[in-house]
């Protein structure tokens, strides 16, 4: 619990924390805010056709919300996770602890639990100016929050969340390994980055979307489950998707797998004086 509380206050310190989770709420506020002005000022006509509207209309905008604070998530995520364990490689935190007599293996757990828990917190409260801001937009294009109110979707909020949390943690995961394994928090974050944009550039070739649906971003994407407000089918042909549990069970594997991939290379690094 020390070695927990150490990681915990020393995330809380790190500018990097407090630069991505501002970023991740800025996005998500922008995003609502100018949907709703867009749509205020446009013809009810235009804006249903450009699918506006149907992205402020409660109840449907918490799902609407927790995607785009799972895709923003992500990719932060990534960085994130990567910029955290690489930042102790470079400032050479891991061979002082190591020099302590503390277990690396521990010490690389415990500090990706640290990450998970400030994950948890930053998208909480991302989420809550997310929905704060759709419900100004709602009003600002004239729909109302009535539905905000539902009390089904309501009760559904904290397993959205849950899965949110999962697949922006998923995410963080794959970078903290890339850097876990190159002791590099350049590394971490360039890689992560690169195979995310790969990932969702290669969704453009048809025959691969099939397979690329099981692929590490194309899950975490996925656990939340999808809404009427996104046609799976468009000009580029049709993106199929897995299903929200199937996904939140592959997600949970990729979890493991880079956290276990960190720790062999934690375990396996040459730590020199």
């Amino acid at each position: 619990m020390a070695l927990l509380r150490v990681s915990l206050m020393k995330l809380v310190r790190r500018p990097a924390t407090w630069i991505v989770f501002a970023i991740l709420a800025g996005l998500i506020a922008m995003v609502f805010l100018s949907l709703g002005l867009t749509a205020g000022s446009m013809d009810a006509t235009m804006a249903d056709e450009f699918q506006i509207r149907v992205l402020l209309d409660f109840p449907t905008a918490y799902t609407i919300v927790a995607g785009f604070v799972l895709a923003f998530g992500g990719l932060l995520g990534v960085a994130y996770g990567a910029a955290i364990i690489g930042a102790d490689w470079a400032w050479g935190t891991i061979r002082a602890i190591v020099a302590r007599g503390e277990s690396r293996v521990r010490y690389t757990l415990v500090t990706f639990l640290a990450i998970t828990l400030v994950i948890g917190v930053g998208i909480t409260i991302a989420s809550i100016i997310g929905i704060g801001s759709a419900i100004a937009g709602a009003e600002m294009a004239g729909l109302g929050s009535a539905g905000a109110t539902d009390e089904d979707t309501l009760r559904s909020l904290p397993e959205l969340l849950a899965r949110t949390w999962l697949g922006v943690t998923q995410a963080a995961a794959i970078g903290f390994a890339i850097a876990m394994l190159f002791k590099s928090q350049l590394a971490g974050i360039g890689a992560g980055l690169a195979f995310y944009f790969a990932e969702q550039f290669l969704q453009l070739v048809p025959g691969l979307r099939d397979v690329l649906v099981y692929f590490p971003f194309s899950v975490s994407g996925a656990v939340i489950g999808t809404t009427e407000a996104f046609e799976a089918s468009t000009s580029f042909g049709e993106f199929p998707v897995l299903a929200a549990d199937t996904a939140v069970v592959w997600s949970i594997g990729y979890l493991v797998v880079a956290l276990a991939l960190a720790t062999v290379a934690a375990w396996r690094a040459q730590i020199t004086q």
